[in-house]
């Protein structure tokens, strides 16, 4: 039993996937939180996307945990929000969230 959903990272050298386990229906949510926690670090890649990722990991409940979530260069994991294979997106790009949700 999960609530699995995937959402791709998206910046300007490629993309990072983050899967969670369990929390999949607050994944767009989080998404949108993460990146705002990391506004102020918008332009530095390398912070603002550790600091999406720190976010994801904390609102999955895994931080400290060898379950619950995971990160991925390749999509291989299961989306249960109808994502193909990701139902998620945080553009560091555009710095905007989509999702099938919206």
């Amino acid at each position: 039993m999960g609530d699995r959903r995937m959402a791709e990272i998206r910046t300007e050298e490629g993309s990072l996937y983050f899967y969670t386990h369990s929390t999949g229906f607050s994944l767009p949510n989080d998404a949108q939180q993460a990146l705002k926690v990391a506004e102020k670090r918008k332009g530095d890649d390398s912070y603002a996307l550790r600091i999406i990722v720190d976010q994801l990991i904390k609102s999955a409940y895994s931080r400290d945990s060898e379950v619950g979530s995971g990160l991925m260069f390749s999509p291989r994991a299961e989306d249960e929000y109808g994502g193909n294979p990701h139902s998620v997106v945080i553009d560091m790009v555009n710095w905007k969230v989509t999702s099938t949700d919206s």
